[in-house]
């Protein structure tokens, strides 16, 4: 289990619900490794320390956990459970990562986990408690 960002295109009328079903149901991509390799680039310089499976498409930092991926043209933002509570460091990582994929992609951070975009939430505390709920109840 994992707090995560989807990163979505929402078009003109389409609420951000839409948009995220809309993602699931699209059929997969091939990976832009042009635009994988900028994102990994700058990934690198945010998260320091990292491992990296550039065939599929995925950076991790090592001391937390948190990973940028592509999936078949699906991107996301995530960080495991253990991490919660990590704090104000960890939280400025995952804005700061989803800044250079909205760059790189066009695309819109959305934090699925309260129903919001990224940019428009102040504090992450509401959408970390949604998710230590969540990791609670699967006892972890």
């Amino acid at each position: 289990m994992s707090y995560a960002i989807s990163f979505l295109r929402r078009e003109p009328g389409q609420t951000w619900d839409d948009a995220r079903v809309a993602l699931e149901s699209r059929a997969p991509e091939t990976a832009d490794y042009a635009i994988w390799s900028i994102v990994a680039v700058a990934a690198r310089e945010v998260l320091g320390v990292v491992s990296e499976d550039l065939l599929n498409c995925e950076v991790t930092q090592l001391s937390t956990g948190l990973q940028v991926e592509c999936d078949l043209g699906r991107w996301s933002v995530s960080v495991p459970h253990w991490a919660s509570g990590e704090g104000a460091e960890l939280e400025a990582q995952v804005r700061a990562v989803a800044a250079i994929v909205e760059g790189a992609t066009g695309l819109t951070a959305y934090d699925p986990q309260i129903g919001a975009v990224l940019s428009d939430i102040d504090d992450l505390a509401g959408s970390a408690a949604a998710f230590d709920l969540a990791a609670a109840q699967c006892g972890r």
